[in-house]
Formats: C-alpha cells, sequence, structure tokens
C-alpha cells in the first residue's frame, strides 16, 4: 500500500513539476491559479504523512522536490509571466488547428486535454498524453481497461486560456464585473436568501449569561443548477491558410462578443431561457408609470419607483436600463428644473435621480416599450449569483451540409454556467408602463 501511495505521489509531483508557464495578463488571475497550485501540493503533503518510515530515503527525496516546487511556485505568483494578446491569439490558433487535425501531441504540449464526459466533464488533471501510446486516465480504478482514448475529437483548452478568456470577455459585459461570482466544483449548489441585517443581538446582563431563545428564523435557498451553452465559429476553407495568430483572434472575438452578451441576457433579461433574470422575475415589486405608453414617463416615476425598496438594500442598488431609454430620461427634470440624469465623469458613475445607472444592450429599447411592458430595473446587482463550472470544450464539425456546399467549416465551443436570483421578495424594483384599461 505504502509503494502505490508513492508511486501516486511520484506521479502527481511529475505533474506539478510543469509549473505552466502561459503567463497572464492579469495578476489577480495568476494569484488564484497558483493558489489552486499550492493546495494540490499540501494535499500531496498530507498524503506523504501516511506512508510509514519503512521508505524514508524515498520520502526524503520527495519531501526535498515538494520544497522546491512550493518555492518555484510562490516565486511565480510574485512576479507571473504577463501573456500578451498576440501570444494567447497564437496558443488558441495553434490548439484551435491541432483539434482540427487531430494532431494530440501538440494539443498535450499546450494544456489541451480530451474531454469524455457528457454531464461530468473530464478533470484535466485526470488525463496525460503518453507518446506512441495515447491519452491515460491517471484516476482509472484498478480493474478499468487501459484503453486507447486518443480517438477524442472533443477537447477542453488549457485553464489558463479559459481564464483569459472570461477576463476579455468581462470588459465586453456590463454585469460580469457587477454581480456576485464565483467556481463550481459540482453540478448543484444551495445558496441561502439572506437579507442584509439578519441577526438579532441580545445584551446579557453579566458574563456567563444564558442568551434568551429566540424564535427559529426561516431560511429560504435558491438552487443553483449548472447548464451548458453552445455555440459555433464559422469559417471558410481559405481561412486555414492564415496564421495561428489570425485563427486564435477570430475566434477570440466571436467568443468574447457572444459570451458577454449572454451572460448579461441571463442576469437581467431571460425568461426561464433557462435562467429567469431580473427583468422576469416574480420576486420584485412592479411599479407602473403614469401612462400606458414609454412618452409618459416623469422623473416622479424613478422616485417613487426608488423609495419602495427597505432603505438598508437601497443603499447598494443601481438602475438597468437601455441607451435609448436614457436618452429619453435625459430630457425629464426634477421640481427645481434640474435634470435627473447625470452622464459618466471621470471617475464618477453616471446617475438617475441620484442612484447610479448602467446601459445595457440586452434591456429592452425605447422603439419596443408598448403599454404593460418592463423597461428598467433599480437592484443591487450582488443578488444576482452566479457560478462558473471550470472548462471551455471545443469539437470540429466539417460533415455538414454548409460544407459540402459553400467549404463552411464550424468549430463548435461548449461552456458551463449557473445563474439565479438570491433576493428576498420585495427587494427590488421593475418599473413598467400602465396596462391599457379595456
Amino acid at each position: 500500500m505504502a509503494n502505490e501511495l508513492i508511486v501516486g505521489i511520484k506521479r502527481k509531483l511529475a505533474e506539478m513539476k510543469k509549473i505552466e508557464n502561459t503567463g497572464f495578463s492579469d495578476p489577480a488571475k495568476a494569484a488564484e491559479y497558483f493558489k489552486d497550485k499550492e493546495i494540490i501540493l499540501e494535499d500531496i503533503t498530507k498524503t506523504l504523512e501516511t506512508v510509514t518510515h519503512n521508505q524514508s530515503s524515498q520520502i526524503d527525496a520527495l519531501e526535498i522536490t515538494i520544497k522546491s516546487l512550493r518555492d518555484e511556485i510562490k516565486t511565480q505568483a510574485r512576479y507571473p509571466k504577463e501573456l500578451s494578446q498576440k501570444e494567447l491569439f497564437y496558443k488558441l490558433g495553434r490548439g484551435i488547428a491541432a483539434t482540427y487535425r487531430g494532431n494530440n501531441a501538440i494539443l498535450a504540449e499546450l494544456g489541451f486535454s480530451p474531454n469524455y464526459g457528457n454531464d461530468n466533464w473530464t478533470n484535466p488533471k485526470d488525463v496525460n498524453w503518453v507518446i506512441g501510446k495515447g491519452w491515460f486516465n491517471q484516476r482509472a480504478a484498478p480493474y478499468d481497461p487501459m484503453g486507447d482514448m486518443s480517438t477524442s475529437d472533443q477537447f477542453l483548452i488549457h485553464p489558463s486560456f479559459e481564464t483569459e478568456l472570461v477576463a476579455i470577455a468581462e470588459k465586453k459585459s456590463v454585469m460580469m464585473s457587477l454581480v456576485e461570482s464565483s467556481t463550481m466544483s459540482t453540478s448543484k449548489v444551495i445558496i441561502p436568501v439572506e437579507e442584509d441585517v439578519d441577526v438579532n443581538f441580545e445584551w446579557l446582563g453579566t458574563y456567563g449569561d444564558e442568551i434568551p431563545e429566540v424564535e427559529r428564523p426561516k431560511i429560504e435557498n435558491v438552487e443553483l443548477e449548472a447548464r451548458t451553452c453552445a455555440g459555433y465559429v464559422r469559417y471558410y476553407d481559405e481561412f486555414e491558410e492564415d496564421s495561428f495568430l489570425d485563427l486564435g483572434k477570430l475566434f477570440v472575438k466571436k467568443f468574447i462578443g457572444s459570451y458577454a452578451r449572454e451572460f448579461d441576457k441571463q442576469c437581467l433579461t431571460a425568461n426561464n431561457s433557462p435562467f429567469t433574470g431580473a427583468l422576469a422575475t416574480n420576486r420584485a415589486i412592479n411599479v407602473s408609470i403614469d401612462g400606458n405608453a414609454i412618452n409618459d414617463l416623469t422623473w416622479e416615476d424613478f422616485r417613487d419607483a426608488v423609495y419602495k425598496v427597505p432603505a438598508e438594500e437601497r443603499k447598494d442598488c443601481c438602475w438597468f436600463l437601455h441607451e435609448t431609454v436614457v436618452n429619453h430620461a435625459m430630457n425629464l427634470k426634477d421640481a427645481n428644473g434640474n435634470p435627473i440624469v447625470r452622464r459618466p465623469m471621470e471617475k464618477m458613475p453616471g446617475v438617475i435621480d441620484l442612484y447610479p445607472y448602467h446601459e445595457c444592450h440586452v434591456m429592452p429599447q425605447l422603439s419596443e416599450i408598448g403599454a404593460n411592458k418592463p423597461f428598467a430595473v433599480f437592484m443591487n446587482p450582488m443578488r444576482i449569483n452566479h457560478r462558473n463550472r471550470k472548462g471551455i470544450e471545443l469539437k470540429r464539425f466539417d460533415g455538414t451540409t454548409e460544407s459540402q456546399k459553400f467549404g463552411i467549416k464550424a468549430l463548435r465551443f461548449r461552456k458551463r454556467d449557473a445563474f439565479s436570483l438570491v433576493i428576498p421578495k420585495n427587494h427590488m424594483v421593475i418599473l413598467k408602463t400602465k396596462q391599457v384599461n379595456n
């Protein structure tokens, strides 16, 4: 048993020695990446402590290796290599080309890994490329068939490339930097719905007094389940004659644009497709303006809507609406004749009647707003909870009618996310036009 543990530890350390030097464009992302590496080393150290002392010489050598790797990680975390945009384009382009050509050696060199799971995707740490043999599962059960796994046509990109793609998409998205976001390692998570002030204090007479019993609070939970979104990047045969850099640049441009737009949609306007956004939730207070047309909007509508939200919640809230609605609201003035909209200025956000606003292209445009139509949301964006289930998968598609007729090829990408509003009832407002009475 001890020998098996040592073999497993040596295999993990061999993988750890391949400390990725792809680089990072964001120091915070680099710190997060190397923190994960440190956690793996801690796990290896704990395993090593369970090994008997009969293999003392091997244990000493492994401890020296662990110390060396820990020092190397700390150095790289302190001074992470900068990844330029050109390098990202080139490496992604090279990986995409290798995916099309089935060049597993190049894919392994770039840190790509085959994905064999449907609901549970393959963990990149569990597979290893062996020259002349193919991909092998490092964590297979003792009696699992070895098999050659090199025939896969769908691959997960290197985790650091995924981090960079999401970071670039964040600059295109309105909501990604505003919502509560974290990773998830399982398909479902449970999150409690909490108010800002939900702890009752009791004052004690002397040290050691018993805390009076209080009524057990009823805690509401929200379940977040990760779902898979997919998209296609199409290009012509002639594009293969261009460089890896051009291919990677095309993919990055298409991915970040579509992912940023879809992220904002799921946060704000999605109606059970598959998540429910802020504009379609049944947890908000619906406030109708005085008329059934957007031209009936007044500054009092914004003021009245704001005060529907509890004061403790209100201080963290802001408006979300389309730029055409903002332009329309710029003509509105308060009782003192002052415009209620102030455009963003240097280091100062734009405000509507003293509360920040964000222009969102997925919200209803002015021309689309008829009777009984919601068009603006006032809420704390941190009440929107996003979970990222790690992994971006690429797959080649060329056996299609489009490919045969027009020489169009497609690269499918898939990613898993979960979204939900985690907010007490009546802690946000939806502003809408009035319904027409027949």
